[in-house]
């Protein structure tokens, strides 16, 4: 269970950007939820994984999209499924082309892969016309959900749709990704791309490259390598500069929230927009520390997640949820009903107030 983030107290030992980014991913909670997995098969001879939860219940459906080469097991999308399970909503994820599972055809995933999210939503809408759906991505997955938005604009079937982590600007982050303690988060994803690309060597277009993975450092070379040409790209920075999220922002027509740390150790400042650059109905709040997919905070019984309740309160209209602890002086616009919540926020002695981004 999530607690309010009215609850939202770091610990002094959880103020480090790399601490908050780490921790997460040693978590053994379970976060235990019944899901179903459902392989489904699609036109182009591929496949799809979708893990759902309450699929054939009724009321609205969170689509969630994880990060780069993450699954339905990564602890940020088992906390907030535990969360909408324990509220009795529905959600689906959906696992990216070519992430932890191999997929049939050479082309994969990349920031600007919305082919598959287009296919659930079109899933979703045929077969529940009037069902809201709610989009939600992680890192890597909201520069996915956002160009989708951005490409479908009114036509997106989406009522609403928020990311977390958000990188706005791929060729930055590339570059943050290898300075310092950065480069063990780097290791990690470069070595889960690499096992399923060796994987695929049976395929054409993987066996004439399997060598360039010998020697290999960093996510940009492997881009370079295999993500750009795969995906009809010049080469890693035209990929970068055709891909990044700070682009589509104004292409969004639906309530939308970017949830942001400060001390993210993976997002320059520098290219996080200026409120001027942001519509009415887009929302970016930045919370002191969280590092990068991770918001951890003490509550009575532990630690807990602050996205969960943060993102529910937000999709279902509910201003007295998570976000009491971030005040007024947030980038963006109020929107919907949440206004009236963020007269109440405070700046606690541990978090201290939302900072705006310019």
């Amino acid at each position: 269970m999530v607690e309010p983030a009215s609850v939202f107290h770091v610990p002094w030992w959880l103020r480090s950007s790399h601490v908050q980014t780490v921790v997460p991913a040693l978590d053994r909670r379970r976060h235990d939820v019944l899901t179903e997995h459902i392989r489904h098969e699609l036109a182009d001879g591929d496949f799809v994984d979708v893990y759902w939860l309450n699929r054939t219940g009724t009321g609205p459906v969170f689509l969630v999209l994880p990060g780069m080469q993450g699954t339905q097991n990564a602890t940020y999308i088992r906390s907030l499924m535990s969360e909408l399970s324990r509220r009795g909503l529905r959600a689906a994820v959906l696992c990216h082309r070519g992430g932890a599972v191999p997929n049939r055809r050479a082309p994969f995933y990349h920031a600007g892969f919305i082919d598959h999210l287009a296919w659930l939503v079109g899933f979703l809408r045929e077969q529940e016309p009037q069902t809201p759906l709610y989009g939600v991505g992680f890192s890597l997955g909201g520069s996915m959900l956002i160009r989708y938005l951005a490409e479908t604009g009114n036509a997106s079937h989406l009522s609403a749709a928020a990311a977390v982590s958000l990188t706005f600007s791929l060729a930055s982050t590339a570059r943050k990704a290898c300075e310092g303690i950065n480069q063990l988060y780097q290791l990690r994803v470069l070595n889960s791309y690499k096992r399923v690309a060796r994987l695929k060597h049976h395929l054409p277009e993987f066996t004439s490259r399997l060598g360039a993975l010998n020697g290999m450092r960093s996510i940009r070379a492997f881009d370079e390598v295999f993500t750009a040409p795969l995906h009809g790209f010049k080469d890693a920075e035209d990929y970068y500069r055709r891909c990044s999220s700070q682009q589509f922002l104004s292409g969004i027509e639906v309530p939308f929230l970017v949830l942001n740390a400060e001390d993210d150790p993976l997002i320059a400042r520098d290219t996080i927009p200026e409120a001027r650059a942001l519509r009415e109905h887009v929302r970016l709040e930045l919370t002191p520390h969280g590092g990068h997919l991770g918001f951890m905070y003490q509550h009575a019984a532990g630690l807990g997640y602050y996205p969960p309740a943060r993102l529910i309160s937000f999709f279902l209209q509910e201003p007295s949820e998570a976000h009491e602890s971030l005040s007024q002086d947030v980038v963006g616009h109020a929107l919907l009903a949440l206004e009236a919540g963020d007269a109440g926020g405070r700046a606690d002695e541990h978090v201290g107030a939302a900072r705006p981004a310019q």
